[in-house]
């Protein structure tokens, strides 16, 4: 019998369970009002900061890109945590134009380009998309240039798809991959 009240003691009572039910809806509507307010401030951000480019469809993804000057195509990709933006910034894509038809991506999942979900999007699935936008967009066998991760990405297509590329140029990259979280 004791041992019937020493277990009573672990159970909550019913105003505990009342407490912990309102506790737990009141986080559930906690993080329905974040999701909202991040919703609303992604709408913002994207309302401030609209595409510079345009967008071509490759494998069923949209990718943002920017274009500029004539010659020998010169293929930007960037690294983590940049975009379209910060190459444009540096100077280097408008230097580039001038003696070349200079081409920058938004990777998956970067600036206004898609990342579909329930896709592994490793260096070599980005890298999959560039013949089919190359394709699209009249590029043939253009220098590559990855800038940090993006130079895993410019050694994944020349590795599995060295008829699209005329030359590397890597800066500051990840040459030997190593696993990630995403």
């Amino acid at each position: 019998m004791a041992r019937k009240n020493h277990l009573r003691s672990y159970l909550p009572s019913s105003q505990q369970a009342k407490r912990g039910g309102g506790l737990l809806a009141a986080g559930a509507l906690a993080l329905a009002g974040a999701a909202l307010i991040v919703n609303r401030r992604s709408a913002a951000a994207e309302r401030s900061h609209p595409p510079l480019g345009s967008f071509v469809v490759s494998e069923g993804v949209r990718l943002h890109y920017v274009e500029q000057g004539n010659g020998p195509p010169v293929v930007f990709l960037h690294g983590n945590g940049v975009m379209i933006e910060d190459l444009l910034i540096s100077r280097v894509f408008d230097q580039t134009a001038r003696s070349s038809r200079a081409i920058a991506f938004d990777r998956p999942g970067f600036g206004h380009s898609e990342r579909p979900r329930g896709h592994s999007w490793t260096a070599a699935a980005q890298a999959a998309l560039l013949p089919g936008a190359f394709a699209r967009l009249g590029i043939d066998r253009p220098i590559l240039v990855g800038h940090s991760w993006g130079t895993m990405v410019a050694l994944a297509l020349a590795l599995d798809h060295p008829e699209h590329v005329s030359g590397l140029v890597l800066a500051s990259g990840y040459y030997y991959p190593t696993a990630r979280a995403d």
